[in-house]
């Protein structure tokens, strides 16, 4: 089985640095808590109307299947209602782990009879290192469309975490329609973004190829991606155990889609041995089978492991554990109860401090700075040298393979440099708007407009640039912690965010006025808990300005960087529907790395 990262990866931030209001004219100092709380956004009200269950997308050759919807029943967001008993004397408290119902299948009482035939219905309860975050449902029924029978799987995540002690709510789902055989026929992807703003994504296959399109805010997005046979769906998934005399070190691979990079994937999966587990307190250890399953990589982001437990009978998953360090250590989802599962988050883990990388020592005034040469070891990659990029900015050094360390040369850039050969003229990706920086939208424009107002006619690139970046620091509220990754256009709205929404924002203004842009991802210089100095995942912008890519930070507002910004990566954001983007992010956080100063430079 894969690894349930499908849910841990939209929860994982872009960016989470801000920088205060600036008093008067003084340039903001970086800092890791904002001014005023921010209200974690709440899921998009769904749109579809009652009575019916939309299969996406609405279009010709689509499935829509009809049913009658109790109110509040399955809705993202709605009330849960409490299980039967859950606060008896002698039943477990809400929140702690329960034996789930022996009968999986059984629906739940009040549950409508037009949901179709019952398969399955798991609750999940998601923790990281033993403190509850939150839960995954992943249900199946069967119905029935023109005479036909359908399956419909449904992966439901609702995680609770924290970021610089302020509560984030996030969600996600994805689901596949399939035959009664198990070939997939509409996939579909739901997945929080802004304030009230919802990625949908849905893909109907069509031979070798599942063509994807986007609603609501995704509109008019379409991509085509090359779907091979035997692709297992979420109906099929949990049976995939069902039946298997495999030995001890024996393998078995198969194909699944994982929507948040769009593309098929081939899955191996390792049966190590049988074991005896107590899963729930106060209950005997059961006998269950232990499987490893590994993903393959996608570009150069591996994925951990996932270890899952199974029944010797029936094949049902229940239990699975990975290691994840972007979420502060072991992750696990454990089989109980609705009433455990969805019980409120009282302690979520931060992170703040899980993601942030603590520095030797500090180096004052080093935005202002002229150069800074670190030393990097990241034990848990196996091609460390390629972490970060290698740029006209910074560049990697005295590589010790054996010790998976290396030094890493930033310099500051505060403007085109005449110096060298220049960068490659852009393509025009960097002046389209896409999914993400989508310019071409009143609010976005106006923006833009007003940002460069004061500028004379004959203003180039940098002066725009240097405009917008100072535009967008003065006009947002740097007091949003609950955005996911937010599209510029709804950025244009809110005018709130982090650094991410700083960043997209500032980028689109910027292909607004003709000046080609992406944004940058990577570390950033900060003080830590106690004054201590960290690292911290951030985002800001470049652009190509003078036959060079020159970065920019809205959230200092400095015209330029100083070498406390280390960047990860780049991404023009072109064609783009979901957040790959950010996995070379995700992959530096599972590389563990530890950063030393070496030497300051003037």
């Amino acid at each position: 089985m894969r690894s349930w990262l499908t849910a841990v990866l939209v929860v994982v931030p872009a960016g989470v640095l801000v920088a205060q209001p600036p008093k008067g004219d003084d340039p903001p100092p970086i800092v890791i808590k904002p001014k005023g709380a921010g209200q974690p956004a709440a899921p998009a009200a769904p749109d579809d109307p009652p009575g019916k269950l939309i299969i996406r997308p609405r279009k010709a050759g689509t499935v829509e299947l009809k049913e009658k919807k109790n109110p509040g029943v399955d809705t993202p967001g709605s009330p849960k209602p409490a299980a039967p008993g859950a606060n008896a004397p002698g039943s477990p408290n809400p929140g702690s782990p329960a034996p789930p119902a022996p009968a999986a299948t059984t629906p739940r009482p009040g549950a409508a009879q037009a949901d179709g035939k019952p398969l399955f219905d798991y609750w999940f309860v998601a923790a990281v290192e033993g403190k509850p975050i939150g839960y995954l449902r992943w249900s199946g029924r069967e119905v029935e469309k023109d005479g036909r029978a359908l399956r419909i799987g449904t992966k439901e995540q609702r995680f609770t975490l924290a970021r610089f002690g302020e509560r984030v709510s996030q969600f996600g789902e994805e689901s596949t329609v399939e035959t009664a055989d198990g070939e997939v026929v509409v996939t579909s992807l739901r997945q929080g973004l802004g304030r009230n703003q919802m990625l949908a994504l849905s893909g109907v296959v069509d031979g070798k190829t599942l063509r994807v399109t986007g609603e609501g805010a995704a509109g008019g997005a379409s991509k085509e991606v090359p779907w091979p046979g035997g692709v297992v769906g979420a109906a099929a998934e949990p049976f995939l155990f069902k039946g298997k005399d495999l030995q001890p070190g024996e393998t078995f691979t198969y194909k699944t889609y994982f929507g948040q990079a769009n593309r098929v994937v081939t899955v191996t999966v390792t049966y190590e041995a049988e074991e005896p587990l107590a899963l729930w307190p106060n209950t005997p250890a059961r006998p269950l089978r232990k499987y490893v399953a590994k993903m393959e990589p996608i570009g150069s982001l591996r994925l951990p492991a996932a270890t899952t437990w199974v029944d010797p009978g029936t094949g049902e998953p229940f239990m699975q554990a990975f290691d994840f360090p972007g979420l502060g250590g072991r992750v696990t989802f454990l089989r109980t109860t609705e009433a455990a599962a969805t019980a409120p988050v009282t302690n979520p883990p931060d992170l703040a401090q899980v993601q942030s990388i603590r520095l030797d020592r500090e180096i004052p005034g080093i935005h202002d700075r002229g150069a800074v040469v670190y030393k990097v070891t990241a034990a848990g990659d196996d091609d460390p040298a390629t972490l970060f990029a290698a740029d006209g900015r910074q560049e990697v050094k005295n590589l010790d393979p054996a010790a998976k360390s290396f030094e890493l040369h930033v310099r500051a850039a505060r403007g085109p440099s005449k110096d060298g050969e220049a960068d490659p003229a852009p393509g025009p990706e960097f002046l389209g708007s896409s999914f993400f920086v989508n310019w071409d939208n009143p609010a976005v424009k106006k923006h833009a407009a007003a940002a460069v107002a004061g500028l004379p006619a004959g203003a180039g690139a940098w002066e725009k640039a240097v405009a917008v970046e100072r535009w967008v620091k003065r006009n947002m509220r740097a007091a949003e912690f609950s955005q996911a990754q937010a599209t510029a256009d709804n950025v244009a709205q809110t005018l709130s965010g982090d650094c991410s929404e700083y960043a997209m924002l500032a980028a689109a203004m910027c292909r607004a006025v003709g000046v080609p842009s992406r944004t940058a991802l990577g570390l950033v210089y900060a003080p830590g808990p106690g004054g201590k100095p960290i690292l911290a995942y951030h985002m800001w912008f470049e652009v190509y300005a003078g036959g060079r890519w020159v970065p920019l930070d809205a959230t200092l507002g400095r015209g330029g960087v100083g070498p406390g910004h280390l960047t990860i990566a780049t991404h023009s954001w072109h064609d783009e529907k979901t957040l790959a983007p950010l996995f070379p992010v995700l992959r530096v956080l599972m590389a563990r790395p530890a950063v030393s100063v070496v030497s300051v430079g003037q």
